[in-house]
């Protein structure tokens, strides 16, 4: 299992998908039960440095004493702005805008992703990976929305800033790994570490924002509800940035992308078991859209482009 765990992108990128699943299911549990988003988030990074800290300085130690200073830098760039840009324009463009709309933009990271790495990585596109991407996202539009998106809002564009700071930030460290031998574990402990502070500057220049997103910044940070939901997002954020570092690792940023589409699927097997929850024809054609097009990127070996 360990062996096929370091050289098994599908493996680990299932993973990923999974855990990242898991993580959006219990923060909406988490919500349902009266958690703000915002302080949700400040307290859940705490608590992924406090979850990945003995991990890390008990078996893995050595490997970060070895990280080269200026790489230690690249690191914290790429992690500040995955985890703290990104959640940033995330949290912003989620209170500007509509459910649905946030439902499919934040999905969107599949394309900029893919965009970023041919650029910044080299990484090929054909037409039969550009059909997939095309596919990709028009099965998680119909799965997310039903086929209907909300009027154009400000909020929206935060969303796409949003997908565009996480795509940079995975992008950067597919790069860092690229060129440096580093263990993926090791470079996981500073996403929160680099995160974390960013995302406080955010919260402390909340009253220079517009009235409706000031609202959302302005918030008791230790203010604690639904815990128990909030230790298992937190281990689920650990886990999923483990097994995303993993896959960057040892497959392509457009790989990772792609196959990560399959989250929503997964989301949505989860609602359907726990929360009895229904899916009309048109979200199962999004479905299989989504599954075919993970069946294509395997086929189309994206992992090595």
């Amino acid at each position: 299992m360990r062996k096929a765990l370091a050289t098994s992108a599908f493996l680990n990128v299932l993973l990923f998908s999974l855990f990242w699943a898991l993580q959006v299911f219990v923060s909406k549990l988490a919500f349902n039960a009266g958690a703000k988003i915002v302080p949700f988030t400040v307290q859940s990074l705490a608590l992924c440095i406090f979850l990945i800290t003995p991990y890390i300085l008990l078996s893995k130690r050595h490997r970060l004493k070895q990280i080269p200073r200026r790489v230690v830098a690249s690191l914290l760039v790429a992690s500040a702005v995955h985890g703290g840009l990104g959640s940033f324009f995330a949290n912003a463009g989620v209170s500007l805008t509509t459910a649905i709309n946030a439902g499919f933009l934040l999905q969107f990271s599949t394309v900029t992703t893919t965009v970023l790495a041919r650029f910044v990585l080299g990484e090929r596109m054909n037409a039969s990976k550009l059909v997939t991407i095309v596919t990709i996202t028009v099965g998680t539009f119909l799965l997310v929305t039903k086929g209907h998106l909300d009027s154009f809002r400000g909020g929206d564009a935060l969303i796409l800033l949003a997908c565009t700071a996480w795509s940079t930030g995975n992008v950067l460290v597919r790069k860092i790994l690229k060129d440096h031998e580093l263990d993926g574990d090791v470079v996981t402990f500073f996403r929160p570490l680099a995160g974390l502070p960013v995302t406080l500057v955010a919260i402390m220049l909340a009253p220079i924002y517009p009235t409706k997103l000031r609202s959302t910044f302005e918030v008791n940070l230790f203010e604690f509800n639904a815990v128990g939901y909030l230790l298992l997002a937190s281990a689920f954020t650990v886990a999923l940035w483990l097994f995303l570092n993993r896959t960057l690792k040892i497959a392509s940023a457009s790989y990772m992308s792609m196959m990560s589409s399959l989250t929503p699927v997964l989301v949505a097997i989860l609602a359907l078991v726990f929360l009895h929850e229904s899916l009309a024809a048109i979200q199962w054609t999004g479905v299989i859209l989504i599954i075919a097009s993970g069946y294509f990127t395997q086929l189309l070996r994206v992992d090595k482009h």
